[in-house]
């Protein structure tokens, strides 16, 4: 009796801490998502952001077609186009997308990393994503870079499942889209999406040769 109720009463602390540090990355969330949103109010662009501008402003047909010459893919300008839409062309609108993939990242940190590497792993990934100067420069300008930042992560999150758990249709189906999404954004995180395919691919090989043997 005394026993079970020690294990009792460790496993009562155990849940106490798990729900404590939920609630601190909670909270570590939303005041990092604050900070992030204080670089938007401006509405001054440097050369880089007035491309994507100009770019977003033509149509999509144009756009494939000016982006067929430009190093960067379209995926990014397709988007802000559509954002441009329905916002008049807001600066503001533009910024706040690339804040929102930044805070969206940032909650991977609490909704995916966390259950696949555990409570610390997922508040240290959140505090990096929404803390780190360099993160924060980029949270601010109307570039692709935290877009694909953000597909390439969701990308290798479910290319671990992948590897984890094997077959499984949705983890499969989500890969695949931002394989593809992080292809058309940035040609860095093309370079991501084909180091981590490739090394998928070679898992599988070298383990159906194992199996086979």
């Amino acid at each position: 009796m005394e026993e079970n109720k020690r294990e009792n009463e460790k496993y009562m602390i155990i849940i106490k801490n798990k729900n404590i540090l939920k609630y601190v990355h909670i909270a570590l969330i939303i005041l990092g998502a604050i900070f992030v949103l204080l670089s938007n109010f401006h509405t001054s662009i440097w050369f880089d952001e007035s491309y994507s501008v100009g770019i977003a402003s033509h149509s999509i047909q144009e756009i494939w077609s000016i982006g067929s010459n430009d190093v960067h893919p379209v995926l990014y300008y397709i988007i802000l186009h559509f954002v441009g839409l329905f916002t008049g062309n807001s600066i503001l609108s533009y910024r706040l997308i690339s804040s929102v993939c930044i805070i969206v990242l940032a909650i991977l940190g609490f909704t995916h990393i966390r259950k696949d590497f555990g409570e610390k792993v997922g508040i240290i990934f959140s505090f990096l994503v929404l803390f780190m100067p360099v993160v924060l420069a980029y949270s601010g300008e109307i570039r692709m870079y935290t877009m694909a930042m953000l597909f390439v992560t969701i990308m290798a999150i479910y290319a671990y499942r992948i590897y984890k758990s094997g077959v499984s249709n949705k983890n499969w189906v989500i890969f695949t889209i931002f394989s593809l999404a992080s292809c058309y954004t940035h040609y860095y995180a093309l370079a991501a999406a084909f180091v981590i395919n490739i090394a998928l691919f070679l898992y599988f090989l070298i383990n159906n040769i194992k199996q086979k043997n």
